[in-house]
């Protein structure tokens, strides 16, 4: 029994076989049917985001296009005063668009006319006689009771197309006498490829968001009118707060951070994530209200910040001690107040507070004693923290500071992740002096060469933050550009700047910039 083998073709041997493979089959079954179930969730939860997010920039482009049509409606129908009056509740924003050409509202209104005659047969009834005779009700804050999902319109094709349509390969027919108007009806094709594309997430967002803007800097905010929340008083100083709204985009993308990469991802697990995935962050995952970046100067906490008002679409709000601090009794905490009004009423949105320990410092700790104001406003910065958390807003408070022990034990609590941005590694630092200074550059036109030991350079500069390698970098390209200044000052100039020979940053250039800094 031990010594012999069971051949091949025996009965015993076949059906150990069979129920071999057949075990076999099972397993590799489940196990694909388990892979199948994650990677249709993940695709799920990834495709939905998208959709979500195409969708929601479709209807703010929808929204801005509107508002850049009427505002050219109004000018040239002579309304000069309330284009202004327009202009001014979108804080000027109105002023970097313009129409495209052969566009005009009138022109819209009639081909909708045109469209709506086409298919019932009968014009739109657009307005009626209004029964109010006081002002209009602007509590909504410009948003709409009826028609807030709009359905995509069939397409209208030309006659020169339109027959070519009827003779389709799919076998799809047209009515006759949608013929004889010169138009045609085409209706949506489902099959394997409609599938694909929606399975395919990249497909998805472009479809959806077709002609939408993207850019930060096509945002318009919603009108302080809609604000009715607040009180006269405290509309202007609304208008105050949305001073610091970012509206300008500050380019500055996560691949542009070099190193970081820990507080990179806890920044977005903070930020980013519960935006574009709301469905994953909940319960005891819900998304942290309190974030604080701490660590030495230089390190690139503000830098994170203007990522964040970069990379997320959301409001962001860029907060100093002097926006909320005010000479006038009761003001300071007023304005505190309406930030996180106005951070709610424009959420999603992230508030962020630079320099925290020249607002937030601990209560009591100053010699000579704290001023009443200031402890009231610091107490009002700590309720509204405190709503926060209560509440489902999508509105962040991001922190920043130098001083983490200088903060307020109960600011530091409401802050609930803390990230250490410390000094960069040598593989970072080692980065950023190949980023700055590259073997071949081209600065105004002259080529700049270096002949550096990167790695040498950067175990030399342990200590060093990005901001210090960065001006040591500078430092070393000025010392050769410093002759070209020489030359263009000189009396016997020469105006052929292609003419003009610089030097090669060496190491030792390098090394001796770094003792002169030590020195300072």
């Amino acid at each position: 029994m031990c010594g012999r083998k069971p051949r091949g073709d025996t009965p015993i041997n076949k059906c150990a076989q069979l129920k071999t493979t057949d075990q076999y089959w099972l397993d590799d079954t489940a196990l694909t049917g388990v892979t199948t179930t994650m990677e249709l969730s993940y695709q799920s939860i990834k495709i939905a985001h998208q959709t979500r997010e195409a969708d929601e920039l479709k209807t703010k482009t929808r929204k801005k296009n509107l508002l850049v049509l009427i505002h050219h409606h109004l000018l040239g129908q002579g309304f000069a005063a309330a284009a202004m009056a327009l202009d001014q509740e979108t804080n000027g924003g109105l002023r970097r668009f313009e129409v495209c050409d052969n566009i005009d509202l009138e022109m819209v209104l009639m081909e909708f006319e045109s469209y709506h005659y086409v298919k019932f047969q009968k014009y739109p009834k657009l307005t009626k006689r209004s029964a109010e005779t006081g002002e209009r009700n602007v509590k909504s804050g410009g948003k709409r009771n009826s028609c807030s999902a709009l359905k995509a319109l069939p397409r209208i094709i030309s006659s020169s197309t339109a027959k070519r349509t009827a003779s389709n390969e799919n076998g799809t027919s047209v009515d006759p006498e949608s013929l004889e108007l010169g138009i045609s009806i085409s209706p949506l094709k489902t099959g394997p490829d409609t599938n694909r594309k929606f399975s395919d997430g990249k497909t998805v967002t472009h479809d959806a968001s077709g002609g939408a803007d993207t850019d930060h800097m096509e945002r318009l905010l919603k009108p302080l009118s809609g604000f009715s929340s607040l009180s006269g008083e405290m509309k202007e100083l609304a208008a105050i707060i949305s001073g610091d709204i970012y509206l300008h985009n500050p380019n500055v993308r996560w691949e542009d951070i070099i190193g970081l990469e820990d507080a990179k991802r806890l920044v977005k697990e903070a930020v980013v994530y519960p935006i574009k995935y709301p469905q994953l962050f909940t319960g005891i995952l819900s998304p942290w209200k309190g974030l604080l970046l701490y660590g030495p100067p230089g390190t690139g906490k503000t830098l994170l910040a203007k990522a964040v008002a970069t990379e997320c679409r959301t409001t962001f709000f860029n907060i100093s001690a002097s926006s909320i601090v005010s000479k006038w009794r009761g003001d300071s905490e007023k304005l505190v107040r309406v930030l996180f009004e106005l951070a709610r009423y424009h959420a999603p949105s992230t508030i962020f507070l630079d320099e925290l320990e020249s607002v937030m410092g601990q209560r009591g700790s100053s010699l000579g004693g704290e001023h009443e104001g200031s402890r009231r406003m610091k107490t009002e910065l700590l309720v509204q923290m405190d709503g926060l958390s209560r509440s489902e807003d999508l509105v962040f408070v991001l922190a920043a500071s130098n001083l983490p022990w200088e903060l307020d034990h109960a600011m530091l609590r409401r802050l609930e992740k803390r990230i250490l941005v410390g000094l960069p590694s040598s593989p970072a630092r080692q980065a950023m002096i190949s980023h700055w200074l590259p073997p071949l550059g081209c600065t105004g036109g002259v080529e700049l060469k270096t002949s550096l030991d990167y790695e040498m350079l950067a175990e030399q500069m342990e200590g060093y933050s990005g901001s210090d390698i960065r001006l040591v970098c500078k430092e070393a390209a000025m010392k050769l550009f410093r002759t070209v200044f020489d030359s263009l000052e000189s009396r016997e100039f020469c105006s052929d700047i292609t003419a003009i020979q610089l030097g090669t940053v060496t190491t030792a250039d390098f090394v001796k910039v770094t003792r002169m800094q030590h020195r300072l």
